[in-house]
């Protein structure tokens, strides 16, 4: 009598996007260029040509520049430091 086979589950691995919503003209094209020697960020959409280009700390990946990006568009304020 032979053994029961055994189930081979596959684990899929989510990746970050490359390509972000566009605040303003709600289109799925914002891309980000990190420059982490100068401490900048580049975010630039492709569909409504909308630039902006703003410091960031180190260690600051892509979808953290895109959230500062979207506060600072929308207008939000930032918490007090304590």
């Amino acid at each position: 009598m032979g053994r029961k086979r055994q189930k081979v589950v596959k684990i899929i691995k989510k990746k970050l996007p490359d390509q972000y919503l566009c605040p303003n003209c709600g289109m799925n094209t914002v891309g980000i260029v990190l420059h982490p020697n100068e401490g900048l960020a580049r975010i630039i959409c492709s569909n409504c040509s909308l630039k902006q280009q703003f410091p960031v700390p180190e260690n600051t990946g892509p979808v953290d520049a895109y959230c500062i990006f979207v506060d600072k568009y929308y207008g939000a304020q930032e918490p007090p430091k304590q």
